[in-house]
């Protein structure tokens, strides 16, 4: 199964993307928001507009994926470093099950606490959508994706939720309305760095990888 991913960067005080680049092992293009990469990062990269803000930047780095010819596609932040083969695990998850809506590599240690996950291993199904869900670093096939963009609920938080509220915890809720299933995995195929966001919040214990 090919694949496309997108990095989306954004200045912060302390930086990550290389520490995040040198372990994803797989092509993938940087989309800055609104901004210049600087100099110092020689890696391909893709500027699609002016500052959009986090959701919204979320969104047009998808919808710009999905114009590849590819099977998978993923937009992942630029402070998460990744597992060794965290790809080939995800892309046997999609061989084996063709109703994934999305595949999540991000699994907070706060949601395994409270859905009963933190002894077991593997893919594990969540339920329900908006607030049942924590964090993202998705994994979708391609027309999946293109589903949801075009999803009412999603389009109703792009146009009226706050800036600071469009988050892609919305993704969920949408996949939930789809009927298509959502799975995390234990040990987290990936981790976060940064211990604040770009747009504030600050890392707390139970965001940190569950089996890191």
């Amino acid at each position: 199964m090919t694949t496309a991913i997108g990095i989306r960067w954004y200045p912060r005080k302390e930086e990550t993307l290389l520490r995040s680049i040198e372990t994803i092992g797989h092509d993938y293009t940087v989309y800055p928001d609104g901004q210049t990469l600087p100099l110092l990062y020689d890696v391909k990269s893709k500027l699609i507009g002016e500052h959009a803000g986090c959701f919204k930047h979320y969104y047009r780095v998808i919808e710009d994926l999905c114009k590849q010819d590819v099977d998978i596609v993923g937009s992942f932040p630029d402070d998460i470093i990744y597992s060794k083969g965290w790809l080939d695990i995800a892309l046997r998850q999609f061989r084996a099950n063709p109703y994934v809506g999305y595949l999540d590599c991000f699994t907070a240690l706060g949601l395994a606490h409270g859905k009963g996950w933190r002894n077991k291993k593997g893919w594990q199904e969540l339920k329900g959508g908006w607030g049942e869900s924590w964090g993202g670093a998705y994994l979708f096939r391609k027309d999946v994706a293109l589903k949801w963009l075009k999803h009412p609920f999603i389009l109703n938080h792009l146009e009226n939720y706050k800036p600071n509220q469009q988050i892609d915890a919305a993704i969920p809720e949408a996949i939930h309305q789809m009927g298509l299933f959502q799975f995390y995995h234990i040990p987290s195929l990936v981790k976060h760095i940064g211990m604040t966001s770009t747009i504030g919040h600050k890392h707390r214990r139970m965001d940190d990888a569950v089996g890191w």
